[in-house]
């Protein structure tokens, strides 16, 4: 069993890696998903993020992501403050599953946009970058039309570039064309590391 860390930015097409490596039987995490509902159900967290960005950010005991992503995502220093509180819970609960299904799968993969910036990647045996232009990432995640161009440029400004998550991926995919590309190079990346 082995350990995979995908990242890449804001629309580089990671989730779509992640579907494919799914598909060849992989076991997928998604941090975000992850971190929304430790947010959602750790009370301690809860409690963190109400003394960081106010009690506004929960509403009847659920939070507003939205709100919270306003104020996260202000500034490096207020997005470091909310990854500070909820990134080691996302750790131990990434550790916990690997240990329960050690013997179940071949592949487990964590799907985070923050591998390296949260120092994940030494918890992996290894790590792939999806690499896209800036102008089609920006492209990609205009189309979804959940967030306005105003925040995904914000978003993209406070990840690490991409070109220095490159130097420090062990494997790089470039999903600059065709899904049907990224589908193959997934694939090869995965026989390989299952081989």
């Amino acid at each position: 069993m082995v350990t995979l860390g995908v990242t890449g930015g804001l629309g580089s097409g990671k989730s779509t890696a992640c579907k494919f490596l799914a598909e060849k039987g992989a076991y997928v995490l998604d941090a975000d998903l992850i971190a929304k509902k430790l947010m959602e159900t750790d009370p301690q967290i809860r409690d963190e993020i109400i003394e960081a960005f106010g009690s506004d950010v929960y509403k009847d005991g659920k939070l507003d992501t939205q709100k919270l992503a306003q104020r996260a995502f202000a500034s490096e220093v207020d997005q470091r403050l909310l990854n500070d509180i909820v990134h080691p819970r996302v750790v131990d609960y990434f550790q916990e599953k690997v240990d329960k299904l050690r013997n179940k799968y071949e592949l487990i993969v964590l799907d985070a946009p923050l591998i390296f910036e949260s120092g994940f990647d030494s918890r992996l045996d290894h790590t792939l970058l999806i690499y896209t232009k800036y102008k089609i990432r920006l492209e990609r995640a205009l189309r979804r039309g959940n967030l306005s161009r105003e925040d995904i440029l914000r978003r993209i400004d406070l990840q690490m570039p991409e070109e220095d998550k490159r130097e420090l991926a062990e494997f790089v995919i470039e999903n600059n064309g065709a899904e049907e590309q990224l589908k193959s190079a997934v694939d090869e990346l995965y026989d390989k590391l299952t081989a």
